[in-house]
């Protein structure tokens, strides 16, 4: 297995958070968990099969795959090179002009998507220039920001404070841009920052209390919901989900909105 992350065009950079590159000739099925940003995936080989509802099935060539809130199951059905762009949690929805809670667990073919997209296929590098006519929500921009400085342990009412809007004003334009719930969004944030925890050498207690779980058994509760297995199988399993765990990059807290869970 090759991947690479490479960082995104600087023309772009409002819209993307990086590009990456995965090659497999073959392989186990592959697990894929939630981190919180919608990608767009590009298929130079052949493509993966995906897991839905017990039934294997081919995934499009080119798509958009929404908000995951759960394990998503992979397989490759033959020698495979992908280019996956994924979004910063709050943009795509300015380049699709959609809400994005509409597109959550869902592979979305490109031709399904509005035509000014299609060239992507053919022409990865057009993003720049589609970039340039996006313009995301900036208040939720701010919040995803003071969230992820945070790792997702924030005063959620607080966050809506200092972006100048109201609790439920906030948390409805947050679920339009970013297609799942500040709470949601929060608690994942809060279990990509463990896998770095545990990484680093730390106990799973430190790593609960850290990461701001009450105790190791709700550290426990997320891991299952997000992956589909306790944190110690994850971390055995040398698939999907580990490669782009270890890219994410870890967070600056701010003392003055980092709080006791979300």
């Amino acid at each position: 297995m090759y991947y690479r992350e490479l960082p995104a065009p600087a023309s772009a950079g409002h819209i993307i958070d990086r590009l990456w590159i995965l090659e497999l000739e073959s392989g186990p099925v592959q697990r894929i968990v939630p981190d919180g940003r919608p990608e767009l995936i590009l298929n130079q080989g052949r493509p993966f099969e995906s897991l839905r509802d017990g039934t294997w099935r081919p995934q499009p060539a080119a798509f958009f795959v929404g908000q995951l809130t759960g394990p998503l199951h992979i397989r490759p059905a033959g020698p495979a090179r992908i280019m996956g762009i994924r979004f910063r949690p709050e943009s795509a929805a300015a380049l699709l002009r959609l809400p994005m809670h509409e597109l959550n667990g869902r592979e979305v073919p490109l031709s399904d998507l509005p035509r000014a997209l299609h060239s992507l296929a053919d022409a990865p590098e057009s993003i720049s220039r589609l970039a340039q006519t996006c313009a995301p929500d900036l208040h939720i921009r701010e919040a995803v920001r003071l969230i992820d400085a945070c790792a997702g342990v924030v005063d959620l009412a607080r966050v809506a404070g200092r972006v100048g809007l109201g609790i439920r004003q906030f948390e409805r334009r947050f679920k339009d841009a970013v297609g799942i719930s500040p709470k949601l969004f929060c608690r994942i944030q809060r279990f990509q920052r463990v896998f770095h925890q545990i990484e680093a050498g730390g106990s799973w207690v430190h790593a609960a209390l850290a990461c701001g779980y009450y105790d190791q058994a709700h550290l426990v509760r997320d891991f299952r919901a997000f992956s589909g297995e306790p944190p110690s199988a994850l971390l055995a399993n040398d698939d999907l989900a580990r490669h782009f765990l270890r890219y994410r990059e870890k967070s600056h807290f701010s003392k003055t909105l980092c709080s006791g869970p979300a």
